[in-house]
């Protein structure tokens, strides 16, 4: 694990030619859901949908996507971000936090003054680093993808303010 090198990836918004890319990459990236979930975290159409209703930000390096975010502007001022997304080999040098930084940065230029995820219970590193960012918990929410569950799981609903 650690950073990829050599260079910054570069940060770019998502359109219709990255489809099969992102699904790719996500499905790669929650492989290590295995051991809750069976088959693919996503499907090209899923990613269509969300490109649709929202904007991905894709972080690549050399023609190579190594990450991904999923932002969208939900009811009234509240923004929504997922689907984050990180290569493996890419995970741990801080792309995570990069993306998360812009995904932030656009709902707050969509005038959102709040934004939510939501993480699964069951991925117990994924509360802290959250929390790291400035998320709190709020409530708790059915998981999405119940037919794919082999145990109990919900997701855990983390909130976190929006600063000008």
């Amino acid at each position: 694990m650690g950073r990829m090198s050599p260079g910054e990836p570069t940060i770019r918004r998502a359109d219709a030619s990255d489809f099969a890319r992102i699904t790719r990459l996500v499905n790669r990236a929650f492989e290590v859901e295995a051991f809750f979930a069976v088959g693919d975290r996503t499907t090209e159409a899923q990613i269509r949908a969300k490109l649709q209703s929202g904007v991905f930000f894709l972080a690549e390096q050399r023609d190579k996507l190594v990450g991904c975010v999923h932002t969208e502007h939900r009811n009234g001022a509240r923004g929504y971000i997922g689907m984050l997304a990180v290569e493996p080999s890419a995970q741990r040098g801080g792309l995570g936090r990069r993306l998360m930084k812009v995904a932030e940065q656009h709902c707050l230029q969509a005038r959102c003054t709040d934004v939510i995820i939501t993480v699964i219970n069951l991925r117990t590193e994924l509360a802290p680093f959250y929390r790291g960012l400035g998320y709190r918990e709020c409530g708790t929410a059915p998981y999405s993808d119940a037919h794919r569950a082999t145990r109990p799981v919900h997701f855990v609903v983390m909130a976190k303010a929006l600063t000008r």
